[in-house]
């Protein structure tokens, strides 16, 4: 009996089993202690509007906007010919074209002011019953008949004044068709980073104002992005007047935003 005894106290006096319920007391102390700092921090992280992550930070978003007058027109002739033969139909569609590059640069338009854009053959058809074997074809056959070759040039016109007259002038020289008249900004990158100036003077502005009531003092900024518009117009957002080389486009503005979003880091 004394022997079991003896055995069980010194089974319960093992230093290795000591040592492992000392370190887990120690580990689990530790863990109570990091969750309560961890508490803390992210308590005191919250008292500031706009917190992310380990930053404290103020979110602006502005947009700056400037009006400018388009100085470019773009404009797509289309000359279509339609004929017997492949050959006709792009040897006739081709001097249309021709005629209207070759008046286009009497105005002064440069070569690299203009385009080929498309260019197709178009095969025409048609259901025929004559002179066709209605044994085989009892409803008659749809054969080809011609071509119709397409080809259209985009041109840039740096000179609006002259809209009307280029066009009349190039219908006359083999165009039939005119489409696609839009206005653009050729040096359209210059207004943009005016806007984007001035959004980004009034995102510092509006950051400062609000760190200045909250009691804080404002630091760099710590991200950045923005978002770009620039509507181009067609011609039928324009008022016009008068016909042929008499026509005149009021042309007006038009409005570059620059949308920014900054991220201040406040201290």
């Amino acid at each position: 009996m004394e022997a079991q005894y003896f055995e069980k106290e010194a089974r319960t006096e093992n230093p290795v089993i000591k040592i492992l319920m000392i370190v887990g007391i120690v580990f689990l102390a530790l863990l109570i202690i990091y969750t309560v700092f961890a508490i803390q921090k992210t308590a005191k992280e919250t008292q500031y509007i706009g917190a992310t992550g380990d930053q404290n930070t103020i979110n602006i978003s502005e947009t700056g906007t400037v009006y400018a007058v388009p100085d470019i027109a773009l404009v797509t002739f289309t000359a279509i010919t339609q004929e017997s033969t492949i050959n006709q139909a792009l040897q006739k569609n081709n001097d249309k074209a021709n005629g209207i590059i070759d008046f286009l640069k009497r105005q002064g338009i440069n070569d690299a002011d203009m385009k080929i854009v498309d260019f197709n053959i178009y095969p025409q058809y048609e259901w025929q019953t004559k002179g066709v074997d209605l044994t085989i074809y009892p409803l008659g056959k749809r054969v080809i008949t011609a071509y119709q070759a397409v080809e259209s040039v985009e041109v840039k016109m740096r000179d609006t004044d002259l809209i009307g007259r280029n066009i009349q002038g190039s219908l006359e020289a083999g165009a039939s068709q005119v489409s696609g008249l839009q206005f653009t900004i050729d040096k359209e990158e210059d207004f943009k980073k005016q806007a984007r100036q001035i959004a980004m003077t009034n995102a510092k502005a509006k950051a400062q104002e609000i760190a200045d009531g909250m009691g804080v003092r404002l630091g760099e900024p710590v991200s950045f992005t923005e978002s770009y518009y620039a509507p181009s117009f067609s011609a039928t957002d324009k008022a016009t007047a008068g016909t042929g080389s008499n026509m005149q486009i009021v042309v007006g503005e038009n409005k570059i935003e620059v949308t920014v979003n900054v991220s201040y880091e406040i201290q």
